[in-house]
């Protein structure tokens, strides 16, 4: 559901339909990861997504209140050394302009930034 409110909010807001569908693989690649990462598999917990467009550019942040971990644990894989998990962080940066991770309070925000 998230990740098709994304999509058509980016459409609208005048993204073509490859960045949109960029951006909702991406949201939803961050929002698995906060399911099993962050929440640890579980679910019923909050996951708050804030939306800010601009001229220019679309920003995405999403936060979570789940366990932190490391953050050069979180790299990403590059596509070289394959594994059946582990590329959703080297998707997620390849598919937006700008990625960014803030653990500086309880929990994650994830910031995805995508250009027009």
């Amino acid at each position: 559901m998230a990740r098709n409110f994304v999509y058509n909010l980016a459409r609208e807001s005048g993204f073509t339909l490859y960045d949109s569908a960029d951006l909702k693989l991406a949201v939803g690649e961050c929002l698995l990861n906060v399911i099993k990462h962050a929440y640890l598999g579980k679910h019923g917990y909050p996951i708050f997504l804030e939306i800010l467009i601009f001229d220019n550019r679309m920003e995405v942040r999403i936060r979570d209140f789940g366990v932190q971990k490391n953050l050069s644990d979180m790299r990403g894989y590059d596509l070289g050394d394959y594994r059946e998990e582990g590329i959703g962080l080297y998707l997620v940066r390849k598919l937006t302009d700008h990625f960014y991770v803030d653990q500086s309070g309880k929990g994650n925000r994830l910031i995805l930034t995508k250009m027009k």
